[in-house]
């Protein structure tokens, strides 16, 4: 979407990104400074006498594209450098103003105004971002670069990974409003867990992890094969108590890749879609991972499935829950919906 005719008659002015108190990284690990930043420019005060007009009679256009910052993780096993150049001048080409910060640090001021925060990273990423701004940077619009390990979000989106088609699909697609998750108050955007699942992420060496990408949850999983976990959870969903060995909590479709434990999860709903194993054995692992690859026929009419708002999850403490594959929280927690949405491209 165009920039608020209120803000059209700043134009804006590119130069190198600075490398002080914002957090960006220095040039040496970025390869040489990005290609632009962008800062408001005042139009000068209007003189006593007009100049006379140049002999073509043309005028510089306003601007009209978005303002953009690139959130960027550099400590992402993924992230390169040139790729986020490549990106960056992409949506420069496409008329956006655009600077890139680093995740970690970057926080929405009213006083620096920004259209819209693309995170270029995981699924982790882009709920840090969303973390750390979520509700104060209202009025700009989210999305996410195809990068990082999984990217369940950008799958989602359908967002292309190469950055010319990226950056004009962001250029041309309207914002939805997308309802996300909270974990005692941490936010998640795509599903959680609590369970053997929850416990292979915990067990991930972050080392591989940035060497292997997903295939580091393969090896996780296949040490915990001899010591398979086997815990008995309480779980109140929407006030109904429930038992069980495993939880999982969809927002959207997408679980671990391209397979989908819940095809009525939706980023739009203003819902959860829950699945609990009364049951988490080794085989009841393996028949989960056949439904939600093969058919859903192939699961067990014992497993409870429902749409939910709230749940709250107790039994054994200290036990990792997972989001977006990553622990950010521990037994005994409550999940629930955000008390706000965000405008998602």
């Amino acid at each position: 979407m165009p920039v608020p005719a209120s803000h059209a008659a700043s134009l804006w002015r590119r130069h190198a990104p600075s490398r002080g108190k914002s957090g960006n990284l220095p040039a040496s690990r970025l390869g040489g400074p990005l290609p632009c930043r962008y800062e408001p420019v005042l139009p000068p005060p209007a003189p006593h006498s007009a100049p006379d007009a140049p002999a073509t009679g043309a005028k510089e256009p306003p601007f009209t594209g978005k303002r953009i910052v690139l959130a960027f993780n550099p400590a992402s096993g993924s992230f390169r450098p040139e790729l986020l150049r490549q990106l960056q001048q992409a949506l420069i080409d496409q008329g956006h103003g655009v600077r890139a910060e680093n995740s970690r640090v970057f926080r929405f001021s009213p006083d620096d105004p920004v259209d819209l925060i693309c995170a270029y990273g995981g699924d982790g990423t882009a709920r840090t971002v969303v973390q750390m701004n979520g509700e104060a940077a209202d009025g700009a619009a989210y999305c996410t670069y195809p990068s990082g390990t999984i990217n369940l979000l950008a799958r989602e989106a359908g967002y292309p990974a190469n950055p010319k088609q990226f950056a004009r699909l962001i250029s041309a697609r309207q914002s939805r409003p997308t309802h996300f998750g909270q974990i005692d108050g941490q936010a998640f955007l795509c599903c959680a867990s609590v369970g053997p699942d929850a416990e292979v992420v915990a067990r991930v060496s972050p080392k591989w992890k940035r060497r292997v990408g997903r295939l580091a949850y393969g090896l996780a999983a296949l040490g915990m094969l001899w010591r398979w976990p086997r815990r008995k959870f309480r779980f109140t969903v929407d006030g109904a108590e429930l038992e069980g060995e495993a939880l999982f909590v969809c927002k959207g479709r997408y679980y671990a890749g391209p397979w989908m434990i819940d095809r009525q999860a939706s980023l739009h709903k203003d819902s959860f879609q829950v699945l609990i194993l009364p049951r988490a054995g080794r085989r009841d692992l393996i028949r989960l991972g056949l439904a939600t690859m093969i058919h859903p026929a192939l699961g067990s009419r014992q497993w409870h499935r429902q749409s939910a708002r709230s749940i709250d999850i107790d039994g054994p403490e200290g036990i990792a829950v997972q989001a977006d594959g990553d622990i950010i929280a521990a037994t005994p927690s409550r999940i629930r919906l955000a008390p706000f949405f965000l405008n998602f491209l």
